[in-house]
């Protein structure tokens, strides 16, 4: 029979492998619960447990490997070519109020786009009859807008593809 002590001193109740303690103290020959209690933190016949050691690893002699492309945090170190670099970016604190995103693409402060170099000439997407169909994935929005391109400028039939679907738009349209 071993002898079990628990790491809390004069512990009355149930212990693991259904053990009972009283006064901290219980008594077992399971080979099973003893290699438990062993590595759980008990005393097994009057033996105190050996303090564990701390498994973290020292910072200073751990080795990484960077696999892939080395990040670069565009608040910390601006590039010139970098697409909307935090206002502030590389001038302040990066964690601190003076270096903020102005908004998200589509919004905010910044345009949501760099412009392309071919945008210098005034180019309305819209009653260009030579403008590309939208992916069947594209928003109604982008349908309508798509087959307005298409009709003449008749308030009937404009009238007519404001009221219609995407599924029909693209029925209509889309082929």
């Amino acid at each position: 029979m071993a002898r079990i002590t628990t790491p809390v001193p004069g512990y009355n109740g149930q212990g693991p492998g259904n053990l009972h303690f009283s006064d901290g103290v219980a008594e077992t020959d399971d080979e099973a619960i003893i290699a438990y209690c062993r590595g759980a933190g008990y005393g097994v016949d009057g033996q105190a447990p050996e303090p564990e050691q701390p498994q973290v690893p020292d910072p200073r002699e751990v080795t990484t490997t960077v696999v892939g492309a080395p990040v670069r945090d565009a608040a910390v170190d601006p590039r010139p070519g970098d697409f909307r670099p935090p206002v502030g970016a590389g001038e302040g604190n990066p964690h601190g109020p003076e270096v903020y995103a102005p908004g998200l693409p589509g919004g905010g402060l910044q345009p949501p786009a760099p412009p392309a170099e071919s945008e210098g000439e005034d180019h309305e997407k819209h009653n260009d009859p030579e403008a590309a169909r939208p992916v069947q994935a594209a928003p109604v929005a982008e349908w309508r807008a798509y087959a307005l391109a298409q009709v003449d400028n008749d308030p009937v039939q404009h009238a007519e593809v404001e009221k219609m679907t995407k599924a029909e738009l693209i029925k209509k349209y889309g082929g």
